[in-house]
C-alpha cells in the first residue's frame, strides 16, 4: 500500500516537472518567434536605393507591345522577376495574379524573365498569363541588377521606387506594400530602429 502511494506521488511529481518543462518550452518558442519576426522581402545593397527615381527603361512584351519601366503615369507598376526553372517563382505565381487583380486600379503587374522561349511559354500557359505584360529578356533584369530570383520591386505612380527585394513567400510580397504604407525602405529598417524615425517623420508632418 505504501509503495502504491509512494509511486502516485512520484508519478505526480513527474507530471508537473512535465508541465514546467512544457511551459518553459513554449515561452522559449513564444521569445523564439518574437526574435524572428517576419522582417519582408530581403533587401539586397545593389541597385537604385529605395526612394530614388527608378531606373527608366522601354521593353517589348511577347506580344511585341511596348513596356515602359519607371517612368510616370497613372499606375504604379509591380515588377516580379522570376525563371520557368524556379520553383518558388512559380510556388509565388497565383499570389502574384491575386495581387494583380486586387490592385488593377492603381498597379500594373510586370512579369519579368529571361531564357529558352519554349519554357516561357509552357509556364505561360499554365498559369494563364497570356495577357499579362510579360517580358523576356535580359535588358530589365541587368538595370535593375537583379542577381537572384524570385525578386520583386515597387514602383509608385511618380516613377519612384518604393521597396524591393527577394520575396520567396506572399508574406514577403505583402510586405512591398506594408513598406511603402509606413514609408520605409523595408520592414527590416522598420523593426531594426526604423520605427521610431518613422514616428517621429509622421509627428513631424
Amino acid at each position: 500500500m505504501d509503495a502504491l502511494i509512494v509511486s502516485n506521488v512520484l508519478l505526480w511529481c513527474l507530471l508537473l516537472a512535465l508541465v514546467f518543462v512544457v511551459m518553459g518550452l513554449v515561452r522559449q518558442v513564444g521569445v523564439l518567434h518574437g526574435r524572428l519576426a517576419p522582417a519582408g522581402a530581403l533587401v539586397l545593397d545593389k541597385g537604385v536605393v529605395v526612394g530614388q527615381p527608378a531606373p527608366r527603361v522601354t521593353a517589348v512584351d511577347r506580344g511585341g507591345r511596348p513596356v515602359n519601366i519607371g517612368y510616370a503615369g497613372p499606375r504604379g507598376q509591380l515588377l516580379f522577376f522570376l525563371s520557368p526553372t524556379c520553383p518558388v517563382c512559380k510556388s509565388l505565381l497565383p499570389a502574384v495574379q491575386a495581387i494583380a487583380r486586387a490592385e488593377a486600379n492603381r498597379l500594373e503587374v510586370v512579369y519579368v524573365s529571361d531564357g529558352d522561349p519554349a519554357a516561357q511559354a509552357e509556364l505561360i500557359a499554365r498559369f494563364g498569363l497570356e495577357g499579362a505584360s510579360y517580358v523576356v529578356g535580359p535588358e530589365v533584369g541587368m538595370t535593375f541588377q537583379i542577381g537572384k530570383l524570385p525578386y520583386a520591386v515597387l514602383i509608385d505612380a511618380s516613377g519612384t521606387l518604393r521597396a524591393k527585394g527577394l520575396v520567396n513567400s506572399r508574406e514577403h510580397l505583402d510586405s512591398l506594400f506594408e513598406a511603402e504604407r509606413l514609408d520605409v525602405a523595408s520592414l527590416q529598417d522598420f523593426l531594426h530602429g526604423g520605427a521610431a524615425a518613422v514616428a517621429q517623420a509622421h509627428k513631424a508632418k
